[in-house]
C-alpha cells in the first residue's frame, strides 16, 4: 500500500509523504486539540484521575486493557468532534441548519462515548474503590 499523496499547488503533482510526516502530522493534531479544546484536556485530566483510582485498587491486566481502550475511544471521539467543528468553521461561519446538526450528531458521539466510558469506569473503578474504602 502506498503512502498517501500531498499536491504541489504549482504543478499539482502528487508528492509522496513519509511515515514519519503522517506520523509527525498526526502528533501536531493532537497537541492542537490539547492546546486549544478545553474538553480534550478535560477528558485527559479525568482519565488520569481514574487511572490513579485503577492503579490503588490494583486493577488487572484485563481492566487495564479496557480501560485504555475507553479513554481511547473518548479521546478519538474528541478528536473528530474537533476536526468536524474546524471543518465546519473554515467553510462557513454562517448559521446553516445541515453544519448544525453535523455539529451536534459530532457532540453527540462524544458524549455516548464519554458516558459509556463512565459507566465501565464506574463498574471497573468505582464499586472496587468504594469496598477497599469501606474496609
Amino acid at each position: 500500500m502506498t503512502p498517501p499523496a500531498e499536491f504541489d499547488d504549482d504543478e499539482r503533482i502528487p508528492q509522496v509523504r513519509s511515515w514519519w510526516r503522517m506520523f509527525a502530522d498526526a502528533l501536531r493534531g493532537v497537541k492542537v486539540a490539547f492546546r486549544s479544546e478545553i474538553n480534550f484536556f478535560v477528558h485527559l485530566f479525568i482519565a488520569v484521575i481514574a487511572g490513579v483510582a485503577g492503579g490503588i485498587v490494583r486493577m488487572t491486566d484485563e481492566r487495564w486493557c479496557i480501560y485504555i481502550l475507553c479513554v481511547a475511544v473518548v479521546l478519538s471521539a474528541e478528536l473528530f468532534n474537533t476536526a468536524i467543528e474546524r471543518l465546519a468553521r473554515a467553510v462557513t461561519r454562517e448559521e446553516h441548519p445541515e453544519v448544525r446538526d453535523a455539529l451536534d450528531i459530532a457532540s453527540g458521539a462524544v458524549l455516548v462515548a464519554a458516558l459509556g466510558a463512565a459507566i465501565v469506569g464506574a463498574l471497573m473503578i468505582g464499586w472496587p474503590f468504594v469496598a477497599q474504602l469501606a474496609r
